[in-house]
C-alpha cells in the first residue's frame, strides 16, 4: 500500500516537472450524470482544469456557488486524439438564466448555450481543439454548468479560470495523456 502511493507521488512529480507550466489545477471528474450528483468546483476563483470522458449522448453537471458577484470564465477542450467528431455543447444552467428549457433540467430552470468555434490548440502539455467560453458576471447563487455529449464519445476539459495556486490531484495529472489521445 505504501509502496504503490509512493510510486504515485513519485508520477505525480514527474508529470508535474515535465509540465510545469501548467498552471491550472487539474482534476478528474469520474462522471456527474445529474444536478444531484454534479461535480463541484470548490473555489471558481482558482484556476482549475477539470478532466472528464463522455459517452455517446452522456452529459456532466458542474455545481458553481458564488458567494459574490463575481467573473466567471470557462473554456471547453477536447483531446486532439478525439478528431472531428466529438464536439459536446457548454450549457450555463440556473435559475436566473434567462434562454432555453431543456428537457434534462427542472422546471424553472433556465440555460444558455455557449457558442464558439472550435479550434487547434497546443500549450501547457496539452494537445487538443478549444471550443465554447463563457466570460460572464454571476450574481452570488449557484449555478451548473453542463458539458452535454453528442453522438461520438471523448475526453474533455472544463478550464476554470482564475488565480493560479498549486495543486490538483493524481487522477489529474494521469488524466492528461488520456485526454490527449483521447482514450483510457
Amino acid at each position: 500500500m505504501v509502496k504503490a502511493f509512493l510510486m504515485l507521488m513519485v508520477f505525480a512529480a514527474t508529470l508535474h516537472f515535465a509540465f510545469p507550466v501548467f498552471a491550472h489545477q487539474p482534476f478528474w471528474n469520474p462522471g456527474s450524470s445529474t444536478m444531484e450528483r454534479a461535480y463541484r468546483i470548490a473555489d471558481p476563483s482558482v484556476s482549475q482544469a477539470i478532466f472528464g470522458q463522455l459517452r455517446s449522448g452522456e452529459r456532466d453537471f458542474f455545481l458553481v456557488e458564488m458567494t459574490t458577484e463575481s467573473l466567471l470564465q470557462v473554456s471547453l477542450f477536447v483531446g486532439e486524439g478525439c478528431g472531428e467528431t466529438f464536439r459536446p455543447k457548454l450549457w450555463l444552467v440556473g435559475e436566473n438564466i434567462e434562454g432555453n428549457s431543456l428537457p434534462f433540467l427542472p422546471e424553472g430552470m433556465g440555460a444558455q448555450k455557449i457558442e464558439g468555434t472550435w479550434r487547434p490548440f497546443r500549450g501547457h502539455g496539452l494537445r487538443a481543439f478549444k471550443g465554447p467560453e463563457l466570460r460572464r458576471r454571476i450574481s452570488p447563487g449557484r449555478v451548473y454548468l453542463v458539458v452535454e455529449g453528442t453522438d461520438a464519445a471523448g475526453f474533455y476539459l472544463l478550464s476554470i479560470n482564475g488565480r493560479e495556486v498549486p495543486g490538483g490531484s493524481p487522477e489529474g495529472w494521469q488524466a492528461i495523456p488520456k485526454f490527449n489521445q483521447c482514450r483510457e
